[in-house]
Formats: structure tokens, sequence, C-alpha cells
């Protein structure tokens, strides 16, 4: 579904007509769908880990460099992962509470193994300096949320064409749609707000396959980190 359709779809419970566009300077109604589309389209990529949004990053270490550019198409980091050593496989990068602790484990040459990461600057920094053996493998989330008119999935950022599609679910795009135009325009929205919410339930609760169930005790959980990562050496 194009986003023209999403909006043709929310067009007729919100003014009883589809618009004939949603770029056309001379369409107000449709206008206003095409801005809330974009809107409504991120809003959704950043509620949830979607796995059709998920892409798979490595960082090849060289002994000397610290900080690394992020993927041109970086978004954010998952809610929940981490970031796995090449060497180190049984261990991930620990993430530094703050740049003050960054900065004090640097000062202090001591950071564990494999080492910690920071987000600094738009670049991800590591310490220490990954060594040339040593390959940092994480899972992130792209900001292409947009397939384009031709129809090449998760090309584009945001809508600018009648023609291109949401890379996520199209109905939750015409639910957005419906409830953020009428709270832009003081209208009574709760029960769409409330279809919409369901909605987004729904999605996630089926997004990215089965759950995997653990049965019985654990002495500790899988994503538990040890209060020091590592050993000191001698």
């Amino acid at each position: 579904m194009t986003v023209l359709a999403a909006a043709q779809d929310a067009g007729i419970p919100l003014m009883g007509r589809r618009p004939l566009s949603v770029f056309s300077p001379n369409d107000q109604f449709g206008l206003e769908l095409g801005l809330l589309a974009t809107q409504s389209a991120q809003a959704i990529a950043e509620y949830y880990d979607w796995e059709q949004l998920k892409k798979l990053a490595t960082i090849d270490g060289d002994g000397v460099t610290i900080a690394f550019d992020r993927p041109s198409d970086y978004n954010r980091m998952l809610k929940k992962g981490g970031i796995h050593s090449k060497m180190w496989r049984v261990r991930t990068f620990r993430q530094a509470r703050d740049e003050d602790e960054f900065l004090l484990l640097k000062q202090m040459n001591l950071a564990g193994t494999p080492g910690v990461w920071i987000m600094l600057g738009g670049q991800m920094n590591f310490w220490p300096a990954p060594p040339l053996s040593e390959t940092a493998s994480f899972y992130y989330i792209t900001n292409l949320i947009v397939a384009n008119a031709d129809g090449l999935p998760g090309s584009k950022t945001r809508f600018t064409s009648d023609g291109d599609a949401f890379v996520l679910s199209e109905r939750l795009l015409t639910l957005a749609l419906i409830w953020r135009w009428r709270a832009q325009k003081r209208l009574e929205y709760a029960e769409d707000l409330t279809n919409y919410e369901i909605a987004l339930s729904e999605e996630v609760a089926k997004n990215g396959g089965q759950k995997v169930l653990t049965v019985g005790p654990q002495r500790l959980a899988v994503d538990a980190v040890p209060a020091y990562p590592g050993g000191l050496g001698p």
C-alpha cells in the first residue's frame, strides 16, 4: 500500500473524501496527511525493534583507531542488544555508564576484555582500540523506513512521492493518520488512539516470529553483566 492509499483510507472517516495527492499544493487536506504520514511512520519505527528494520554492522579493528563512523543509515541501537567480539566470543563489549567513566578508563588504561564502548560525536568509540584481529559486530535499527515508488525497499527516510510505501504495517500507518489528524485539529480522538494502540500491540506480538520460552529456574539471567567484566591482570 502506498502512502497515498493509506491517506485515502484515512480520508474517508476523517473528511468523507479521498485526497488525490499528499504532495499537491492544491489539496490542503492531502498535504496535512502527507506531513503526518512521515511523523507517524517515524514514531512507529521508534516504538519497537521491528525485524524488518534490523541490520547487522561490523567494525574491523586495526589496533590504533578508537572512533568509528556509524553505518550511513543508522538510526539507533536495538533496545536490547550488545556489541559482540570476534576474539572473545562469550563476552560482549560493555557500554560505559557515561562519558566520565569512559574517560577514566582511558586515563587508567583499564577496561577489561574485550573492552568498553560509548557513543560520542556521532561515532562509536571503543577502549582500548580493537586490535587488528578483532571484529565488533552489532545489530542496529535502520532509518530507511520508506520504499520508493519503484518498489526498492528501505531506500528513504521519509515520504516524498505519492507512490512511496511504508516498509512496516500499512494498517498502522492509516490508523495513526486518523488519530493524529484529529488530535492536530483538537477534535476528539481517544477512541481512534485506542484502536491504533491495540493494532500496534498486535503487530508487536506477531513481529519476528515465535518467542523462545525457557522452562525452569536459571542461575543467571542471559543478559546479566558482571560487576566488572574481564580480569584485571596479574
